[in-house]
């Protein structure tokens, strides 16, 4: 929740920012992060808040599509680990918050030449140092020792953070009413459906493109360090080229004219400053190459990035993080994807922001209920189980199988199974087999020509309605688990059980197992908003283990 409101700050501000040209953007930023984390940290002393809240607000930029992984990402996480460790050490009070600030705000100094490292290389460092040399001679300061001047910078940062921590110490002690701001009376929370790892694009995604992408990016590097400029250029223009036509409308930033003039101005310093001010000619020729180079490792750092971004949100990576161990971190950033439209509509604009920023930001911090109490809601879903495997694989039995083993342990088990028959190597019919009491009524049959005909099967309307009686809220309130056999095309259509489901996705605490089939997994985890179920193929699984997991519930 409290990502969520980082990173919708982060937006607005940002774009705020970015629109206008502000100088320091990224110090301001830096301080208002400050506020919120010391602002919500006084409002709920949790531990692990800080590094938490960060760790979502920095997935929230980098997975936008115009976000780079370099950049937004690791500046908002270490700026929370630093404010996260403050607190640790020196405890959850004023004097942590001022350490932590001033830390938080010396990391975007830090951040900021590791940036221009990693993307210029170091012949950053040449122009820089005699840039610095050429600036102090003009203010009359021949003598200002480099050492010192960069403690008067951090110095300067650290003030800066340590005012922003006190600033939310202040806001934070004592929060406005929940009828204030945006948790105003007859403020509801509307959840967003977008997918967190879609693209506004229908780009196609390959698992090779990504290890394809981190070898050309460490092998293009290796190029312009070791060979000649021409032969560099020539192999990262190739790149480029490639990537930019394969996505297309994914690196549309690239377009960004300030991109380019950052472009334009550092090749000019360096031509200007790589050899000292100290030459008969304005521009070095040396330097000219070297800025050309920098520049040409800049443009292959961000289009490679960004290139790896995308193939991030591949939906097979999404499937490997979900079984990894990553479904809670999945969960959150889903849930604060769902809440981001919401809080950017009902926040104060930035003109309001900077002329009421203590009003502003208690609003906001009023708004932390209404969101939790709304997360805590869909967190205290049903929880769901999926049974896969492909068509004719024996989901149903193994599904008969794991409810026996569940009745043996004790457990209340209902819902229904759909066993069929065959007859001439094809199904001939379903039936409706009620778990709790094992009585069954027919379903459908391919003999059947009166009911809804559905493909070759007619659906006999007695088996339907026994069906949906035994998926009640009310039956399901007195069962540990519920199985429904199976949810398939019908479901995604909004039809069959769909109605079942949906009233027990709202008002039941029985675990719900249903058996899917392979292919439509995924569609029936995004039609019900369920982030981290677990999905339990037939074929790597046995009843035993999932028995196991049902049990961590």
């Amino acid at each position: 929740m409290v990502g969520s409101l980082w990173a919708s700050v982060e937006i607005i501000i940002g774009s705020f920012f970015h629109n206008l040209s502000i100088p320091f953007a990224g110090t301001m930023l830096a301080m208002i992060s400050v506020v919120i984390m010391v602002a919500f940290h006084r409002h709920w002393k949790e531990r692990g808040l800080f590094w938490r809240a960060g760790l979502i607000c920095a997935l929230m930029k980098s997975i936008s599509p115009s976000a780079l992984l370099l950049g937004p990402m690791t500046g908002i996480l270490t700026e929370a680990l630093l404010m996260e460790l403050a607190a640790r050490s020196l405890g959850g009070n004023l004097l942590g918050y001022l350490l932590g600030g001033a830390l938080a705000l010396i990391s975007t100094l830090a951040h900021k030449i590791v940036n221009l490292l990693l993307i210029y290389g170091f012949d950053i460092v040449k122009v820089m140092v005699n840039f610095y040399e050429y600036v102090i001679r003009q203010i009359g300061l021949p003598n200002l020792d480099p050492q010192i001047a960069a403690l008067l910078l951090s110095s300067g940062y650290a003030i800066l953070g340590m005012g922003a921590a006190l600033f939310g110490f202040f806001i934070g002690r004592k929060s406005l009413p929940a009828s204030s701001g945006i948790a105003s009376e007859g403020s509801t929370f509307e959840a967003s459906q977008n997918d967190i790892f879609q693209l506004k694009t229908n780009q196609t995604f390959s698992v090779k493109l990504l290890f394809f992408h981190i070898f050309t990016l460490i092998t293009s590097l290796l190029i312009l360090s070791k060979f000649s400029l021409m032969i560099g250029a020539a192999f990262v223009l190739a790149y480029v080229v490639f990537s930019i036509f394969y996505y297309r409308e994914s690196l549309k930033h690239l377009k960004r004219p300030f991109f380019w003039f950052q472009i334009l101005v550092l090749t000019f310093l360096a031509a200007l400053f790589y050899n000292g001010f100290q030459q008969k000619t304005l521009f070095s020729f040396e330097g000219l190459m070297a800025g050309l180079q920098m520049n040409i490792r800049a443009v292959l750092i961000l289009v490679g990035f960004s290139s790896i971004s995308i193939e991030l949100r591949s939906p097979v990576i999404k499937s490997v993080l979900m079984k990894k161990g990553f479904s809670r971190l999945y969960e959150s950033l889903g849930l604060a994807f769902s809440a981001l439209p919401w809080i950017i509509k009902n926040l104060a604009s930035p003109r309001q922001i900077f002329k009421q920023p203590a009003k502003t930001f208690a609003s906001a911090l009023a708004s932390a209920d209404v969101l939790l109490a709304s997360f805590q809601q869909k967190i205290a879903r049903p929880r769901v189980v999926i049974l896969t495997g492909e068509k004719h694989e024996g989901k149903t039995t193994f599904a008969r199988d794991l409810a026996a083993e569940l009745k043996n342990e004790g457990h209340s088990v209902g819902g229904f199974l759909a066993p069929g028959t065959f007859e001439r190597g094809r199904r001939k019919d379903f039936e409706i087999l009620a778990l709790e009491t094992g009585n069954s009524k027919p379903l459908c049959s391919i003999a059947n020509s009166e009911g809804e005909q559905i493909g070759s099967f007619g659906f006999y309307a007695s088996g339907q309605t026994y069906g949906h009686q035994l998926l009640t809220p009310e039956n399901a309130l007195r069962l540990d688990y519920v199985f429904i056999d199976e949810i398939g095309p019908l479901e995604m259509k909004g039809r069959g059980w769909t109605p079942s489901i949906d009233k027990l996705m709202e008002d039941t605490p029985a675990i719900l197992i249903w058996i899917v089939r392979k292919s439509l997994v995924e569609a029936v985890t995004k039609k019900w908003r369920i982030y981290n179920v677990p999905v339990f193929d037939i074929h790597e699984n046995s009843t035993s283990q999932v028995k196991k997991r049902l049990f961590q519930y």
